[in-house]
């Protein structure tokens, strides 16, 4: 069970998608996102990092309000966005929390317009989001988690003024940054914009260390 306290139509779906057991990740980050902090997790792949980001935010939304994101996902790229958005889809599929994605190689008016038509979680690349924040079809007055998947990706792959931009436009929002490892980029990007976060780091078990004799 990845957490007992969460609603009960969450657990419900967590437990039809085969979700029975929870990773180390799991365990420690979603109940700490869940009361309002800023988080800097580290771990690695198949750490259950984009589960916990899913299953936080659609604990804190629960149902479809207004037209404007309440939260908005910077992912890496185009195939990282639409994983997640299936996610979303399958955990869930109860809700009707409306979910777009935002990518560099998509048609931007098509994206603009559904995300400007009413979204509760946007999910894309942070130049994505720029051009559409620009075009004044992202409103970001109201978003309440801000999470970075990958960060040292996503970082990588852009200019850091991108990101940079994004958030000093929600300084009230919960900040979550999920990263494989720490890099100086990610450490200055949690130092940027986040506020007295706590940094969770997940040690990866070694597959070929000999189990210890009692």
């Amino acid at each position: 069970m990845i957490n007992e306290k969460l609603d009960k139509q969450l657990l419900e779906s967590l437990e039809e998608n085969g979700f029975t057991e929870s990773t180390e990740l799991e365990q420690i980050c979603i109940s700490k996102i869940k009361s309002g902090r800023d988080l800097l997790c580290v771990a690695g792949k198949d750490s259950g990092k984009s589960t916990t980001i899913v299953v936080s935010v659609l604990q804190r939304l629960k149902a479809e309000l207004g037209d404007n994101p309440r939260a908005v996902i910077i992912v890496a790229n185009k195939e990282r966005a639409l994983e997640m958005k299936n996610e979303f889809d399958r955990l869930g599929a109860y809700t009707d929390l409306r979910v777009h994605t935002a990518c560099d190689d998509e048609k931007i008016d098509v994206q603009k317009d559904k995300i400007y038509m009413g979204s509760d979680v946007v999910i894309g690349t942070a130049k994505r989001l720029n051009q559409i924040y620009s075009l004044y079809a992202l409103n970001l007055g109201v978003v309440k988690i801000l999470a970075v998947d990958d960060a040292e990706l996503v970082i990588k792959n852009l200019n850091y003024l991108q990101i940079d931009r994004l958030t000093e436009s929600l300084p009230k929002a919960q900040k979550i940054v999920f990263a494989n490892f720490l890099t100086e980029w990610v450490e200055r990007l949690a130092d940027t914009f986040m506020n007295n976060e706590e940094i969770i780091e997940i040690e990866e078990e070694d597959e070929d260390a000999e189990p210890s004799e009692e």
